[in-house]
């Protein structure tokens, strides 16, 4: 048996990545009502072992933790000149391609607005909104677009897109709209 202990730190300490690749998580995939269902799930399984009811504990384990951990990101490989959008399943399973960024014409910041509602047991909504702004990579059709990052203010997006048009060797991509 091969013994690969650099794969194991990585699963332990995930901020061992290579300097020229930036990582950034972007989303929860289920939002943040969702994230904590998930949370909820994963502790009922807890409890469920605790009873002895296996079945039921595997089920909300693995259910829970699916809801709870899995989210999407973004790695730039700034050697390679590469981008990977990403959903990371459970917190460590990463799928996603990597995709040359000659392949995108320009950077676009654009404002993100998001809801998500979940209904109570009496059919009363509850609605939590949010609000960032956003630094994509576009191709030249508007048909291929990759979520770098979020910010909180559109000079934070800005002051970052012209920092990474430098270090990925493209300043001519810095055109950009309000």
């Amino acid at each position: 048996m091969m013994n690969y202990p650099g794969f194991y730190a990585c699963l332990i300490n995930r901020t061992n990545m290579p300097r020229n690749i930036i990582n950034n998580k972007t989303d929860r995939l289920f939002g943040q009502t969702g994230t904590f269902t998930g949370y909820s799930m994963v502790v009922f399984g807890l409890i469920a072992l605790y009873y002895k009811l296996y079945p039921t504990f595997i089920a909300l384990l693995i259910a829970g933790s699916f809801i709870a951990f899995t989210y999407t990101g973004t790695k730039i490989d700034l050697k390679n000149r590469k981008i990977k959008s990403y959903t990371c399943l459970f917190g460590f399973i990463i799928l996603g391609k990597w995709i040359s960024v000659n392949e995108f014409t320009r950077f676009t910041i654009y404002k993100s607005k998001r809801s998500y509602t979940t209904y109570s047991r009496a059919n009363v909504p509850l609605t939590l909104k949010e609000q960032d702004i956003r630094l994509a990579l576009v191709n030249s059709d508007g048909t291929q677009k990759i979520i770098i990052n979020k910010y909180n203010s559109f000079e934070a997006a800005r002051d970052a897109m012209t920092s990474l048009a430098s270090e990925l060797g493209v300043p001519n991509y810095c055109n950009w709209e309000n």
